[in-house]
């Protein structure tokens, strides 16, 4: 890495979890348009996201962040996650997702709603997260949100499609 006026400038960092699962970790920065470039990539989800109880209950799947930071430590930033589940889902989600065969297979399984993917796109300002998307779509059940949150309030509003294949 490199530190220039107490800032990171440049990060390039890999660790291995074992199992054949990595953790990648890129940082650089474009003098020219004076901004920073992020990249997160890692085999396991866990490790990154226990501190953000959005993300409580959710297991397995890889996740790949990527990010543009401004000097103004404003940023613009994408988060992917694929192949996990979600546990302890809520009752009324758990319902919906009933009425297909893929959630009636999770289901019995025990182990949770299976996604293939989960993305959400968001901007970051001094007082304001925008999320312009959340998309989760999964063999059962289907989200797609979006909203804010500042100081006060978290906002957050959008669709859930049960039955995605008998919906089809």
């Amino acid at each position: 890495g490199k530190i220039e006026n107490g800032k990171f400038s440049k990060i390039s960092s890999k660790g291995d979890f074992g199992g054949n699962n990595f953790l990648d970790v890129k940082m650089i920065y474009d003098e020219i348009n004076d901004k920073k470039y992020l990249e997160i990539y890692s085999d396991k989800t866990n490790p990154l996201l226990t501190e953000y109880s959005f993300f409580e209950g959710l297991t397995g799947g890889k996740l790949l962040f990527t990010s543009t930071i401004n000097n103004d430590e404003s940023y613009e930033a994408k988060l992917k996650i694929e192949s996990f589940k979600v546990i302890n889902a809520p009752g009324m989600v758990k319902l919906l997702s009933l009425a297909d065969l893929g959630g009636l297979a999770d289901l019995a399984e025990g182990e949770g709603i299976s996604f293939d993917i989960l993305e959400i796109s968001m901007k970051k300002t001094k007082n304001m997260l925008s999320i312009s998307e959340i998309i989760a779509l999964g063999p059962s059940i289907s989200v797609l949100m979006e909203g804010y949150q500042d100081d006060k309030v978290t906002s957050l509003r959008g669709s859930l499609v049960p039955a995605k294949t008998l919906n089809r």
